[in-house]
């Protein structure tokens, strides 16, 4: 028995339908503004360290608080040194994302979506299409947002998109380069908007008719790029409030099995693209 969340139950979706009217057909419906899901998360992680390190501190003094028998004093033995306290040093700050003066080399389709299909917590996914454009004119909807990347000198836009092998979810994935980091995090601020979002990708098989219906979006920066997300269901309904978070979480798996993620890191550590 199929124990999947998104296992059938009663039609090909079960539990993800929520609003049994059929999606429109006349293009795409804004995605519902979860530009704030990717952090939620990370913050739900971020928090169970902090728990886990603070539960630790405390068993560590409680531990230290129990009563012990003071030291009988040597005499004989030396005066205690207090040993030399060697100078911090302070972190290294990654900066060679912060612009593209920085970092130069326009992305490459290979570069950032190398990976034709990759295994991610619910399976195989694989690409269906991948383009690459000169300015980012037509990749993403919304007055201000289209505003702040005119703004922010968008160089050029790339998409992938992909589709979960069992069929269910499909998503496109974009990176918008812009001339700083100051930029990106403007054009992010942008892209909370209610009119604005990452036009998707038309691929082959279940992602042909990808923008029809409604959708899940995200919005972040890495450095002077902003990646962005598009996900919705191939038939393009509503998706259950109670499957958001994996939603959102099928989006960042998107960003990182596509190549993303780790391309821009390197970019970040090396100062240089992955591939030349």
């Amino acid at each position: 028995m199929d124990e999947s969340p998104f296992a059938p139950r009663g039609d090909a979706y079960g539990p993800w339908e929520e609003d049994p009217r059929p999606a429109e057909a006349s293009g795409p419906v804004p995605p519902e503004r979860r530009y704030n899901l990717p952090l939620i998360i990370g913050g739900a992680i971020v928090a169970g360290l902090v728990l886990v390190g603070g539960g630790f501190g405390v068993s560590a003094m409680l531990k230290d608080d129990e009563p012990t028998k003071p030291a009988a004093a040597d005499k004989s033995a030396p005066p205690a040194t207090a040993p030399r306290q060697q100078p911090s040093k302070p972190p290294l700050t990654p900066v060679k994302l912060k612009s593209r003066v920085t970092d130069p080399r326009p992305l490459t389709l290979n570069e950032a979506f190398g990976k034709r299909s990759f295994t991610s917590t619910t399976g195989k996914v694989a690409r269906t299409a991948w383009k690459a454009q000169r300015g980012c004119a037509g990749i993403v909807n919304g007055v201000a947002l289209g505003k702040a990347l005119k703004k922010g000198g968008c160089s050029q836009a790339l998409r992938a998109t992909f589709a979960r092998g069992d069929g269910k979810l499909i998503g496109t994935v974009g990176v918008l380069n812009l001339k700083t980091e100051a930029a990106a995090r403007a054009a992010e601020r942008a892209a909370a908007a209610k009119d604005a979002y990452l036009q998707p990708l038309a691929g082959t098989g279940v992602t042909k008719k990808i923008g029809k219906g409604e959708a899940l979006g995200t919005a972040e920066v890495r450095g002077h790029y902003l990646v962005m997300t598009w996900v919705q269901r191939p038939d393009g309904k509503k998706i259950a409030a109670k499957y958001h978070r994996l939603v959102s979480t099928f989006g960042q798996e998107l960003i990182r099995g596509s190549n993303l993620k780790f391309a821009l890191t390197y970019r970040e550590t090396e100062g240089k693209p992955f591939r030349n």
